[in-house]
């Protein structure tokens, strides 16, 4: 036997121990709160790493991945036994209501709660409802915990470094958080109960494994009974010549609680080649011993056998994978646990799995199946030493990456995964930013998703909401949800009004005059085609201060009447045709924004409905609602009240120079000032026309991507870099389909609300389908 490999057996024999209680079945010792275990003379840790999207990747993406992971293998250290566990487990009813549904308030939208909880209820059982979670625990020996923890802090670090390089997170665990895994496992359906304080546990006296060990276990030759549940483990017991690179992903597809786990052991590259070195010397010597028999026989032209010859070509390729393909030999044993809740469920899941595992081959541990459940779950140990043989290569095809999952505690629901079908639960609070995109051609669902978004922070949060709608679309959801928002309806001659010139203490980054007076160049380049030139960038400014320090002094609200009076007063003839291009907007009949307002901006939610300006002036009032907005925003950040902003037709902002400056500006506040900004389009094209705007896109950590036009996608693709395959689910998508960007993330999704409720009647925006029939709602 190789040395190395037999150092490390020889550490892991342990005398045998008849178990008195159902404690002394757990093989850990001792516990440290950092989550360092003792198991037998050896110590081990455990990291939690993340899935990413091998499936949908494109073949070049596979392929780099693959090669990623096998270097991820390469790196593992020989003195070291490491273990990779898929943790499958059903998320438990109790958990599912605390971190999902939604509270009843007792505030008149309990209706709309109670359907919208129901949905998910509905989405979340048609799922397959298994949350899984995958591992990497390292068990090594050394002297003592300081010996032990400082080798684990460095291989940690190794190990989330490569972890980065696939796209994977991976962190580690404490005694509680490993504790809790064994818990849930030995305890399904249990999950709620457990509670662990170290402290506590000590003053008390009490032992560690009582939190977690089951109630009772029963032994029997080919399956455990751990309380009131069965349990099965298995073992991987002979490989098939081609491997697949989905065989992981096919035996943990299986909606049952399971586990599944490789041990690996890597052996030195000079044991390795000296092992194969000499196995191929046998080899070789047993040919020759062959030929001289036939040779003693005057048989000079016989054949060397088909499985000599086989070996010796298999012990060649071994040889030149470990000297000139930088592989490495490495010892692996793979074991699998499924639990049912009755003994024909675990017989015919049992039978499921070995199907699943085409051609090879999964045995049953007959009288093993206590050491059998201690080396598959994460402790640390290995019980059980059905080794084979495997390369680099060979064993990372047993790739345990398949899709990302998005199910953050606490997040807003957007859909189910295409690939997966888990629900998409996003918390945006957990990103470096809270920018957002939605972004797909009409009838994708794009105004639908907002919808449902706006409709969940209403019934389930206490955040404002403000919302730029250029087309009339959000107003019947807010007023249906009763007083919580006021819906102003900003046209030519109405009633609503907004003063263009309003601002609150701390507004704009730096100096407000500054951001102020961009503002109005901003709209007078909007009013006027000839544009805004130097001259008349410095009489806005000295007007605009001069304003504002009168303002003060007199205690009045500036308005863009005053200012046009202002303009009116300067010598220069281009502040005369400034105050031309501003009289309809403060004297003429287009003067909604020239003068003091007369809305109730104070609400919860506020609607800025601009659909009765026409299309000329939807650019202007786009601005001055962004105005608006940022005021608000500033006033509740100085509150410590978050703020949600949405704003339809986002590429109009980006017409021009100074609008789109002003606009960038106010989304770098709206960041900085706990606002979480939401961008709409329709035309991504023109969008990333725009440097700035493509690159907020490009910054956003959150986007939608529903249905796109072709060129659209291309652009994307780029920008964004996303695989052909990826790219299929946005093209040609279904209303509601498409891809998801969360952080480093992309996750295609399906989102379908039930037609038959409430909600839906208010948030689509199909003819004939709202609440209000015969058109769009």
């Amino acid at each position: 036997m190789i040395k190395s490999i037999k150092t490390i057996m020889r550490q892991d024999r342990e005398p045998y121990r008849i178990p008195r209680r159902v404690q002394d079945v757990i093989p850990i010792q001792c516990v440290w709160p950092d989550g360092i275990f003792k198991v037998g003379i050896k110590f081990s840790k455990t990291y939690r790493f993340t899935d990413i999207n091998y499936k949908v990747a494109s073949r070049e993406d596979k392929e780099t991945m693959f090669l990623a992971y096998s270097e991820l293998l390469n790196g593992l250290d020989s003195a070291a036994t490491t273990k990779l566990t898929i943790c499958n487990r059903r998320q438990s009813q109790a958990d599912f209501e605390q971190s999902v549904l939604m509270a009843m308030r007792g505030d008149g939208l309990d209706k709309y709660r109670k359907e919208y909880n129901q949905m998910l209820i509905d989405k979340a059982t048609g799922a397959n409802g298994i949350v899984q979670e995958k591992y990497v625990t390292v068990t090594v020996y050394k002297r003592d915990i300081e010996d032990a923890r400082a080798y684990f802090t460095r291989i940690g670090a190794d190990l989330t470094a490569r972890f980065a390089a696939l796209g994977s997170k991976c962190v580690e665990l404490d005694a509680a958080d490993r504790l809790r895994i064994l818990h849930d496992f030995y305890r399904a359906g249990d999950e709620g109960s457990f509670h662990f304080d170290m402290a506590d546990m000590a003053r008390k006296g009490h032992d560690f494994k009582d939190y977690i060990c089951p109630d009772g276990i029963e032994k029997h030759s080919d399956y455990l009974k751990l309380g009131d549940r069965y349990c099965r483990v298995l073992f991987l017991k002979d490989y098939a010549n081609y491997i697949q690179d989905e065989i992981v992903a096919n035996l943990t597809d299986l909606n049952r609680n399971m586990m599944l786990s490789i041990d690996i052991l890597s052996v030195p590259t000079d044991e390795a080649v000296r092992e194969v070195e000499n196995r191929l010397l046998g080899v070789e010597t047993n040919i020759t011993n062959w030929q001289r028999r036939q040779n003693q026989n005057n048989n000079f032209s016989a054949i060397v056998p088909y499985d000599m010859e086989l070996q010796r070509k298999e012990s060649k390729e071994f040889l030149a994978d470990l000297t000139t393909r930088d592989q490495r030999m490495m010892q692996a044993v793979l074991t699998l646990v499924i639990t049912a809740d009755t003994k024909q469920q675990l017989d015919s899941d049992t039978e499921k799995i070995r199907s699943l595992s085409g051609r090879c081959q999964l045995a049953v541990l007959k009288y093993q199946q206590i050491d059998g459940l201690n080396t598959v779950l994460p402790i640390g140990t290995r019980k059980i030493d059905a080794f084979r043989t495997l390369t680099t290569e060979s064993l990372a095809v047993f790739m345990p990456f398949k899709v990302q999952e998005i199910m953050d505690r606490g997040g807003i629901y957007f859909g189910e995964n295409a690939i997966s079908h888990n629900l998409i639960m996003c918390n945006k609070a957990n990103l470096l930013n809270q920018s957002s995109f939605r972004l797909g051609v009409p009838g994708s669902g794009k105004s639908f998703s907002v919808k449902e978004e706006i409709a969940f922070l209403i019934l389930n949060t206490d955040d404002d909401i403000l919302i730029a709608d250029p087309e009339g679309e959000y107003a019947p959801l807010i007023e249906a949800m009763g007083n919580i928002g006021s819906v102003i309806r900003v046209a030519a001659g109405g009633k609503d009004r907004l003063n263009a010139m309003y601002m609150v203490d701390g507004y704009g980054e730096n100096n407000p005059i500054v951001v102020k007076s961009q503002f109005i160049m901003s709209l007078v380049e909007r009013i006027d085609p000839k544009g805004v030139e130097a001259k008349h960038k410095s009489i806005i400014d000295r007007c605009t201060g001069d304003l504002y320090e009168e303002a003060e002094r007199s205690g009045t609200v500036p308005t863009l009447a005053a200012l046009r009076e202002k303009l009116m007063e300067q010598p220069e003839d281009e502040a005369k045709g400034l105050a031309l291009a501003l009289e309809l907007f403060t004297t003429g009949s287009l003067d909604i924004f020239g003068h003091e307002s007369t809305v109730d901006l104070d609400k919860r939610v506020v609607v800025f409905d601009i659909h009765g300006l026409g299309e000329q002036l939807k650019p202007i009032g786009h601005l001055v609602i962004t105005d608006t907005m940022l005021n608000r925003v500033t006033l509740n950040w100085k509150k410590g009240k978050r703020t949600h902003v949405f704003i339809d037709e986002f590429h109009v902002m980006f017409e021009n120079e100074f609008s789109a400056a002003f606009f960038n500006s106010a989304w770098r506040q709206f960041r900085k000032r706990n606002a979480y900004p939401t961008a709409i389009t329709q035309n991504v094209e023109y969008l990333l026309d725009s440097v700035q705007a493509s690159t907020m896109l490009s910054n956003s950590e959150f986007i939608v991507m529903l249905n796109q036009a072709a060129s659209d996608r291309e652009k994307l693709a780029r920008l964004l870099n996303i695989s052909e395959e990826q790219m299929g689910h946005i093209t040609n998508a279904p209303a509601g389909c498409g891809l998801i960007k969360y952080g480093s993330a992309l996750v295609p999704f399906v989102n379908r609300f039930p037609s038959n409720t409430e909600l839906y009647r208010l948030m689509t925006t199909r003819p004939g389908e709202g609440r209000f029939s015969g058109g769009q709602t």
